[in-house]
């Protein structure tokens, strides 16, 4: 009897033991914008700019934004180790000297502040050397539509790789972490604190053909890698840029049912997804093949009708 009455009181306590467990981790994963919004506007201060959300090297693949405020994160000791110049410096990979270098920094890297502690993705992601793979995306702009138009040479196509639907992608560099270049808060029209400049990407999506959610939305090289277009967005007039890692260009409402390397969903693919969508998996969706580009979620249906507002700073 007693051993009974002990059971059933585990099995109420339990639920509530996880729901407090689940709470603390997702308290986790807002402190970590809070201390990347925070970094970001210490290297404003710094440098008079953010940082730009991909650059490339002078002959390849150059570095994401991450890269740039390790030392407003604690991770000074790692920063200072990095090399920013040579060939393909971005890239973690045994074959090139300098991406291997700097892969070789980041393999034992503790880099947390990253990665969500909710989120069911992989935390790290094997190309070549073994890095975090984050699970927050900078925000580049949002495409046109919905009452949003981007300043004329703001937006190209993207992305030149790799198969699939890669060339459908759409680029913006209407936000505040674009590429290869720095924007300033006084471009911001609507003040900072009406600007999204980092979100949430910790959940998978739906496969080409919507079966099985086992895509990753957060990208394929990990958290150094940028881009190997040295040009700016508006320098591109309208020709293809390259994959542009670690930041997204908003085209989907936040947690959407997306599917991988589909027609019907242009810019969203593993390697080379330049609209991969904002998504958390504490909001609930259907299956895309019940109802096609459907979502379940209030608090994203309100954030799809202010995303006008929030992604795109430059009137």
């Amino acid at each position: 009897m007693v051993i009974a009455i002990i059971a059933v009181l585990i099995a109420l306590l339990l639920p509530a033991v996880q729901q407090a467990r689940e709470a603390a981790r997702r308290t986790q994963c807002k402190n970590n914008l809070k201390q990347m919004g925070l970094a970001l506007h210490n290297y404003h201060d710094a440098y008079n700019m953010f940082p730009p959300g991909v650059i490339a090297s002078g002959s390849g693949w150059g570095m994401s934004w991450y890269m740039r405020i390790l030392p407003y994160v604690d991770q000074a000791r790692v920063f200072n180790k990095l090399t920013f110049s040579g060939s393909n410096y971005g890239w973690a990979y045994t074959g090139i000297a300098e991406g291997n270098a700097n892969g070789q920094v980041l393999k034992g890297a503790s880099l947390n502040f990253t990665l969500c502690p909710s989120s069911p993705l992989p935390t790290t992601v094997t190309a070549d050397i073994t890095v975090t793979d984050p699970q927050y995306y900078g925000i580049s702009g949002i495409v046109d539509g919905n009452g949003v138009t981007n300043q004329a040479g703001r937006t190209t196509p993207c992305c030149s790789c790799c198969g699939g639907q890669q060339s459908t992608g759409t680029l913006s560099s209407s936000g505040m972490l674009v590429p290869t270049e720095g924007i300033k808060l006084s471009a911001v029209t609507d003040g900072s604190s009406n600007s999204a400049i980092v979100g949430e990407a910790s959940m998978f999506i739906w496969n080409n053909g919507g079966t099985s959610k086992t895509v990753q939305v957060n990208g394929a090289h990990g958290i150094m890698m940028g881009t190997s277009t040295m040009a700016t967005v508006a320098g591109m007039n309208g020709g293809m840029f390259e994959r542009c890692f670690n930041i997204t260009t908003v085209r989907y409402s936040p947690n959407q049912a997306v599917q991988d390397s589909n027609p019907s969903f242009p810019g969203v693919g593993f390697n080379y997804g330049i609209n991969n969508l904002l998504k958390s998996h504490v909001f609930r969706e259907k299956n895309p093949l019940e109802s096609a580009g459907s979502f379940h979620c209030v608090p994203c249906m309100f954030l799809n009708l202010t995303l006008s507002s929030l992604m795109e700073v430059m009137d």
